[in-house]
């Protein structure tokens, strides 16, 4: 993805990013904003509500709390 990105001209970058436990959609939106990040390109996937209870869902907490322009796909 990241490959055919550069070829159209679009600048892209993969990263791994570390939780340390804080919220993923948290961290997902911080680190965008600290590498100055135009778009947040993520998938949107729904999860049943206990496991979306016990382990939090990103695209639920990124949609909460939207610092940058946020592009979902699912």
């Amino acid at each position: 993805l990241i490959e055919n990105l550069l070829k159209s001209g679009v600048m892209a970058e993969a990263m791994q990013v570390r939780t340390r436990g804080e919220p993923v959609g948290e961290v997902l939106q911080d680190k965008a904003f600290e590498v100055r990040a135009d778009l947040l390109v993520m998938g949107g996937f729904g999860h049943s509500r206990l496991r979306e209870f016990v382990l939090g869902g990103a695209t639920q907490a990124v949609l909460t709390r939207i610092t940058l322009p946020v592009l979902l796909s699912h």
